[in-house]
């Protein structure tokens, strides 16, 4: 094929427009051996559809025609000869290997012939339908997902959000603005920099502001983008919402710790036998626990019901804060919670059996950030835990009582009493100081068991025994042996003091004389006293013989007087009284 009009390649601004749609035969004069030979498929066809000649690359497909498998191209060549300057189709067909997409150039000849050159497009059409698909399931992927999708250029401005936008937002309130604008620290540059990084990052938190003003947890990553020059241009990412995935972390997170702390303070209450102890373990531990500066536990007295200090702390003044907060607590309901000095108090009922029996002070510092709701969730376990302690506390010193003091009249037994004769003695030993052993026996009492019956018997001495506690002091000891034996511990009582408290007894226990068995044997008391002086290096054991044995002197000379031991080592009998 030839030009009539060549090209100077020096002349760069000749306008051939008007020469170049011009043509003559000479022009379109086809070698047939050039279209023989040609690389590319070449079919000439009359108008019935029937092959009158193919190259050696469209051979097949000739075939194909003329054994009408592929009769779609009879359409082709009515359309080719009736369409000025023919036509361009794609059309597919089934082949052996499956389909196969041709693009079918068909120009009508002069002699009422069409010549079709075929073009294999099978694999420019799969690829392109491949990427519409791959680019719709990826659109379809962000659509359906929770996160959001998002884009920004170089200047770190999103060009691009889902849009459905994000956060409340429409993706016309978030495109054309920075990141930073909605971030919920707006000076946080580190959060920032993750939509315009230049290397790729994956699931990086940043909290974020909603539209409706909360916060929110965004799950962040994102891939920088390059122009085809190697020039890094932005960046394009996810999102995802993990606000409510922190949160349920959080809350884990706080039951762990929680659980944790909490399992240390009962293993310590539990390592404490005393149950007063125990109460000690939980206000250190608490203190500990919740990092509070003091940690104040208050009993509630069985006998008066007043709240008592059980377990505080070395610092009198907190303990008296604590006081302050505990009288307030009366008027309020559950919890009280204020400013008292420099501390911040948050004070917590105790129960047992919905009945209240104490109460627990957390005290902490003034500038102590406020507690959250896990902190206040253990107080309130450690109030319940201690409230259970209590409870212990106070079984445990009701069984103490009831093993160390006599049932019917609420004084010490033997066993209590000679306990604490034994640390009495001890310590005036160190203290050079004297003391005075009574023991006290009441006179003909079988008779009285015996004729007016044991009622009569157990009246008699628990009026003895108001006689014997209206006249000690509260540093002396009383106890009832057993039956109708009693003994006196009188402190810092030298002989005069006790030969004086004698005859008050002998006159004092006039009284039981109501319950007598009869006129001739009267119901009273025989005493027998021994002395322990300032320098005496008697025993303990030495001291509570004289005493025994100068009550059984007095019994034998006639009952109803009192006696008073020889000193130590003296062979002198005891001085009897009436």
């Amino acid at each position: 094929m030839t030009s009539r009009h060549p090209v100077d390649p020096q002349n760069q601004n000749t306008n051939f427009a008007d020469d170049l749609t011009n043509y003559d035969a000479d022009v379109f004069t086809l070698d047939p051996k050039v279209m023989a030979e040609a690389e590319a498929p070449v079919i000439v066809m009359d108008a019935k559809g029937v092959p009158l000649f193919a190259n050696k690359n469209a051979v097949g497909f000739a075939n194909g025609i003329r054994d009408g498998l592929f009769p779609e191209i009879y359409q082709l060549i009515r359309r080719a000869l009736t369409t000025p300057g023919g036509v361009v189709e794609l059309m597919t067909f089934e082949v052996q290997r499956g389909t196969a997409t041709l693009e079918l150039t068909a120009l009508p000849t002069t002699k009422n012939e069409v010549m079709i050159l075929p073009r294999d497009v099978s694999m420019d059409r799969n690829l392109r339908e491949a990427l519409i698909d791959s680019r719709q399931r990826y659109r379809d992927i962000v659509e359906v997902s929770s996160a959001f999708a998002w884009e920004t250029d170089e200047t770190g401005k999103f060009i691009f959000v889902s849009p459905r936008g994000a956060l409340g937002y429409r993706a016309d309130d978030i495109v054309g603005r920075f990141p930073g604008k909605f971030l919920l620290d707006t000076a946080d540059q580190d959060s920032e920099h993750v939509f315009r990084s230049q290397k790729a990052v994956r699931d990086v938190p940043v909290w974020f502001r909603r539209s409706n003003g909360r916060d929110a947890c965004l799950s962040v990553s994102s891939t920088p983008v390059y122009s085809r020059e190697g020039v890094w241009i932005g960046a394009r990412g996810l999102a995802h919402d993990i606000t409510e995935q922190r949160r349920r972390e959080s809350e884990v997170a706080t039951a762990r710790n929680r659980d944790r702390l909490m399992t240390y303070i009962v293993r310590t209450m539990r390592d404490e036998i005393d149950p007063l102890m125990v109460l000690k373990g939980a206000s250190e531990a608490s203190t500990r626990a919740l990092a509070c500066s003091h940690c104040v536990i208050f009993k509630r007295n069985d006998e008066t019901g007043d709240l008592e200090l059980a377990a505080g702390d070395a610092d009198k003044t907190a303990n008296e804060i604590a006081h302050q907060a505990l009288h307030q607590m009366q008027k309020t309901n559950e919890t009280f919670d204020a400013h008292v000095g420099n501390y911040r108090l948050i004070g917590l009922r105790c129960h047992y059996h919905q009945r209240n029996n104490g109460a627990v002070i957390f005290m902490f510092d003034a500038d102590h950030p406020e507690p959250t709701d896990g902190e206040r969730a253990i107080m309130t376990e450690v109030a319940d835990q201690v409230g259970i302690a209590i409870e212990q506390a106070i079984q445990h010193e009701r069984i103490l009582t009831l093993s160390r003091t006599d049932g019917m009249t609420g004084l010490l037994n033997r066993r209590a009493f000679f306990e604490e004769l034994k640390r009495r003695h001890s310590r005036l030993r160190r203290e050079n100081a004297p003391a005075a052993l009574m023991y006290v026996d009441m006179d003909n009492f079988k008779l009285v068991n015996d004729i007016h019956g044991h009622q009569a018997g157990d009246d008699a001495i628990l009026t003895l025994t108001q006689v014997l506690l209206d006249n000690v002091r509260p540093s002396d000891l009383v106890a009832r042996l057993g039956g109708d034996e009693f003994v006196l511990w009188l402190e810092g009582a030298d002989i005069p003091a006790a030969s004086a408290r004698a005859k008050t007894l002998m006159k004092e226990s006039a009284v039981l004389g109501k319950y007598s068995g009869d006129a001739e044997h009267p119901l009273g008391i025989s005493v027998g006293i021994a002395v322990h002086e300032p320098d005496s290096k008697e025993t303990l054991e030495q001291l509570v013989q004289r005493a025994d044995q100068t009550m059984y002197q007095v019994k034998k000379l006639g009952k109803g007087r009192f006696g008073i031991a020889a000193a130590p080592g003296s062979k002198d009998p005891a001085k009897i009284e009436v």
